[in-house]
């Protein structure tokens, strides 16, 4: 039976067939068997995505395909060298074989340098005049995802933690640690990637990262995002370090940063352990927060205390989490009620 191709086999049309009374068939096109070395008798896993309703259709066993692959450096800028690097890491490429028409560039190599101490677990292992050689020693079932999730939860509320801190306190050697400490945020982030886009395409590694295929994957991305996203705030803080922050303007602040905290934290375990009580908590927290930055912007309009721009920033930043936070909650929500806790959402 002929299919319809069109583009790069990229989308394949097949007629269904009836088989039997109430079984219903399509073929598998020979180029795509061939390929995933499927044949006659093997099985393959029809996985439902939650998020389209669309099958993803791939052999009963790990794929290893596509480990290995080459970016040309030439015509491209070192930034978009570095993301190009980066992105290979994210698709699981084992080895990325860097080259150049000529002499690889200063530049260029830099960004290679670059990308390499903010990728986990890859090291350059050949490099010449020429090309260089990345390999990457991590598999996508070294790490479970709720794992990963929790270092990089830690690690941002330590960052937003701290950056208050110094805010509060002058502290610069604190605010230079907050920003140092974004590249681990930024490397627990591909590093999750890494291990979604793998199982996304693997349904059967599943078990091994600790996560159903479909929206739970797609929920564990959002909810990276959020907290890179908060991250980024933290750092923001931090930038706004200088002189001690008078006592009498620090209440809102720390009260604010008190709600976040206790919201993302149910919010995050609710995702990882879909939970009522942890929606419902983050949802009583989200509403402190609120409360806090209005009574935070009252105070600085009606007292307007020193310095008051930096204290209106840092007001800002602060509360620009809760919208990442109620992101969080979106997904928890979502999955605290597929998995059937008996009550309705909000």
């Amino acid at each position: 039976m002929a299919g319809v191709v069109t583009g790069d086999d990229v989308r394949i049309t097949r007629k269904v067939q009836q088989l039997g009374s109430s079984t219903l068939a399509v073929t598998l096109p020979a180029e795509w068997a061939r390929e995933h070395e499927v044949e006659k008798g093997d099985s393959v896993v029809v996985q439902r995505d939650e998020s389209s309703g669309s099958l993803l259709v791939v052999p009963d066993r790990t794929l290893v395909e596509d480990a290995e692959t080459t970016v040309d450096a030439s015509g491209l800028d070192a930034d978009a060298l570095g993301r190009a690097v980066v992105a290979q890491y994210v698709l699981g490429r084992r080895l990325v074989h860097v080259v150049d028409d000529g002499p690889i560039a200063p530049a260029h190599r830099d960004a290679v340098l670059d990308a390499e101490r903010g990728l986990m677990g890859v090291g350059i292992v050949e490099e010449t005049t020429e090309a260089m050689t990345l390999r990457c020693s991590i598999a996508a079932d070294d790490f479970e995802l709720p794992t990963l999730l929790g270092r990089l939860d830690r690690t941002e509320t330590t960052m937003r933690d701290d950056a208050l801190a110094a805010f509060l306190d002058g502290d610069a050697e604190r605010a230079r640690a907050v920003e140092q400490r974004h590249a681990q945020v930024d490397k627990l982030f591909y590093l999750l990637l890494r291990v979604l886009f793998a199982t996304y395409r693997n349904p059967d590694l599943n078990r091994a990262v600790g996560v159903d295929t479909g929206f739970p994957l797609i929920g564990y991305r959002s909810v990276a995002q959020d907290v890179v996203l908060m991250a980024d705030a933290a750092t923001d803080l931090a930038a706004l370090t200088g002189e001690p922050i008078p006592a009498t303007a620090r209440e809102h602040l720390t009260g604010l940063e008190d709600a976040i905290d206790d919201a993302a934290d149910a919010a995050r375990n609710a995702v990882v352990d879909p939970s009522y009580a942890d929606v419902t908590r983050a949802r009583e927290a989200l509403d402190r927060a609120r409360n806090r930055t209005d009574a935070a912007n009252e105070s600085l309009e009606r007292e307007r205390p020193e310095p008051l721009l930096r204290l209106q920033r840092a007001v800002c930043a602060l509360s620009g989490d809760t919208r990442h936070v109620r992101d969080t909650l979106d997904v928890a929500t979502r999955l605290t009620f597929r998995d059937g806790s008996g009550a309705t959402p909000e």
